[in-house]
């Protein structure tokens, strides 16, 4: 079959990803990892094209223009909460044409029986993108599914849940050569164009605002993920993002592979951690293996909140881990996470003077919002604060989503944007950025990264 693998167009640049959707903070857009890795699923059977309409900024005139030519028998999918009427309009449009429809997303995660019943035009909701269920579905044996939302020929709809949560799994390599090849861009990258990559599935750490935390947590085997490492590298490509959730979450594993990446030793590369898995063992093999950025999650400025949200780790360890890798020579990206209910303009202070005090390289701060199937969703409608029904949810802050008890959303917004001004404007920051560039192509690529940052924060 001819199976087009697609991230839809749209209005404005979205991040459709991992079971999350956002607009872009900046300027950043990285490879949508659930068709990334589905392509190699697909791909070991049938004929396969990718189409990224953000990475290639697609009207919707040229993407129908680039999916007739090709003339696929079906569509797999990226949707999100973010874009979802446009979704669904431009998806309906390509079902009335004869093509079979799948799709995975957020807005799909929860009551995905009956977004299927509301739209008629969608065949297939996955609900995890590391198994072989959508070679399944395009072969009919819907009995075989193991974690998706189904259609049958009667009509009916049904949620099936016979999946592994935990374990390992195995994908045939992706296809990174079917992505373009240009359109991607990445904050901590120290050159372009890169890869993203996947080794694990989904995550351990039970946080209850973050979704990915509810799909299970699954691991791939050193040997297959080296392989995957060895296909980009045979792409010319040396330049990767690891998007697991939490790298060296399985320590022993972690530090294998970052032997085999040493082993390789001319690789270049940016992974999460948290603040109290990045221990010096970790931290030096990682930086012998070519890694030189490292995303840790803060999330706030208050033990109290950090236990209430289930982030396992307090202030204190965030300290210690961010000294840590500092002392590896690594650069840091804080994340926090802002707006929640018990949020004010006091709390807000406090976690500008959190992160200036870690003396982090890269801030990166998150709206809160009320994730479908996350316990933080049933919190939000339970104070109120949203509703059953709310659907468009933008962490990136092109909106504020949420109000807090004590701020309204164009309050809490205003606040966010000063944060973000008042972190990066600091004349010694930005000596430290200029001086820290690797090569006058990562300055430039910080350059227009900040200065997209800063128009969607004035």
């Amino acid at each position: 079959m001819r199976v087009l693998l697609l991230n839809p167009p749209g209005e404005r640049v979205y991040i459709r990803d991992y079971l999350c959707s956002k607009t872009t903070k900046s300027n950043y857009l990285f490879h949508p990892i659930d068709l990334v890795v589905m392509s190699g699923t697909v791909a070991a059977e049938h004929q396969v094209q990718v189409l990224d309409c953000m990475a290639e900024s697609l009207s919707i005139e040229a993407a129908n223009a680039r999916i007739d030519a090709f003339a696929p028998d079906a569509i797999v999918s990226l949707v999100g909460a973010v874009s979802w009427p446009e979704d669904k309009h431009f998806l309906s449009t390509q079902a009335a044409r004869g093509r079979r429809i799948a799709a995975i997303g957020d807005v799909l995660h929860e009551h995905s029986e009956k977004r299927l019943a509301e739209e008629p035009w969608l065949e297939l909701a996955l609900h995890d993108f590391s198994n072989a269920d959508v070679v399944r579905w395009l072969a009919r044996d819907l009995e075989a599914l193991e974690e998706a939302t189904v259609r049958r020929a009667d009509g009916s709809i049904e949620r099936v849940k016979r999946g592994a949560k935990r374990g390992s799994f195995r994908v045939p390599t992706p296809r990174h050569e079917l992505f373009p090849s240009h359109g991607y861009h990445f904050s901590f990258a120290r050159r372009e164009p890169f890869a993203t990559l996947l080794t694990d599935y989904g995550c351990p750490y039970p946080c209850t605002f973050c979704v990915i935390g509810t799909l299970g947590f699954k691991t791939r085997s050193v040997e297959d993920a080296l392989a995957e490492v060895d296909h980009v590298r045979s792409l010319v490509l040396r330049e990767l993002f690891f998007l697991d959730q939490t790298f060296g979450v399985v320590k022993k594993r972690a530090l294998e592979l970052c032997r085999g990446l040493e082993e390789r030793g001319d690789l270049s590369w940016t992974a999460f951690t948290r603040p109290d898995t990045a221990d010096d063992e970790l931290l030096a093999a990682m930086k012998r293996a070519g890694c030189h950025t490292v995303i840790l999650g803060v999330e706030s400025a208050d033990d109290a909140r950090l236990a209430a949200y289930k982030k396992g780790y307090s202030v204190d360890a965030v300290r210690d881990g961010f000294r840590r890798v500092k002392r590896h020579g690594l650069r840091t990206v804080g994340t926090f996470i802002v707006g929640l209910p018990e949020e004010d303009a006091a709390s807000l202070r406090r976690t500008l003077e959190l992160a200036v005090e870690l003396d982090l390289d890269f801030l990166s701060l998150n709206m809160a919002v009320p994730r479908f199937g996350t316990a933080f969703r049933r919190q939000a409608i339970e104070l109120g604060l949203c509703d059953e029904d709310d659907l468009v949810m933008d962490q990136g802050g092109a909106d504020a989503f949420l109000p807090t008890k004590h701020l309204e959303r164009a309050e809490m917004l205003q606040l966010k944007k000063e944060m973000v001004r008042r972190f990066y404007l600091r004349p010694g920051y930005l000596m430290r950025r200029l001086r820290g560039a690797a090569n006058p192509g990562e300055l430039a690529r910080q350059a227009r990264e900040g200065l997209s940052l800063l128009r969607r924060n004035l």
